[in-house]
This record gives C-alpha cells, structure tokens and sequence, in this order.
C-alpha cells in the first residue's frame, strides 16, 4: 500500500507537468492534426505550388505558340509536316534520322 500511495503522492504533485507533458505529445506528435503532419502538408503544399508555377509557365508559352498558329495558317502546315510527318496527295517525305549515327558514337 505504500508504493501506491508514493506513486499517487508523485502524480499528485506533479499533476500539472504531467498534463502538458501529454497535451504537447498529443498536439505534437500523436494526433492526427499534430504539428508534425502540419509541416509535412505544408511541404508538400509547397512542392504542388512550384508545380502549378511550371504549368502556368507551360500554359502561357503555349498559349502564345498556339495564337501565333492560328495566325499564321501556313504554321500549322509546317507544324503539321515536321511533327507528325503529313504531306500532299503528290509529294513524297523522306524522314532522314541520326540514329546511326548515335549508335555508331556509342560504340
């Protein structure tokens, strides 16, 4: 019985130390809103926003490249030819690679 009653003493003495002690533990560490998860969202948070800031980017020269074709009607022929290898009903395409030649320097 006197351990018991040396333990209770300890806790009630200490009852206010114990109590923040649990509380920042909870706020800290162990809850799910924990200070912790905090910063790891917020990092996060930081990397989706660089993200958005390169697919703004993208969108805006994108959109530049995209009026400029629709201004220019021969553009989007040449875009059309050099990308996806279109031609006229009476004309032949000759598509010339370097893969060779890059095989033959790898060598």
């Amino acid at each position: 019985m006197g351990k018991v009653n040396n333990v209770w003493s300890y806790f009630a003495r200490h009852k206010y130390l114990i109590t923040i002690v649990i509380g920042l533990l909870l706020v800290g560490v162990i809850d799910e809103n924990s200070t912790r998860k905090y910063i790891m969202l917020r990092m996060h948070y930081n990397e989706v926003q660089a993200e958005l800031k390169e697919y703004e980017e993208q969108f805006r020269r994108d959109s530049i490249r995209l009026s400029a074709l629709n201004a220019n009607k021969r553009g989007v022929e040449r875009v059309a030819r050099e990308r996806y290898f279109m031609k006229r009903p009476n004309e032949d395409v000759f598509v010339l690679s370097t893969d060779e030649i890059a095989n033959e320097n790898t060598k």
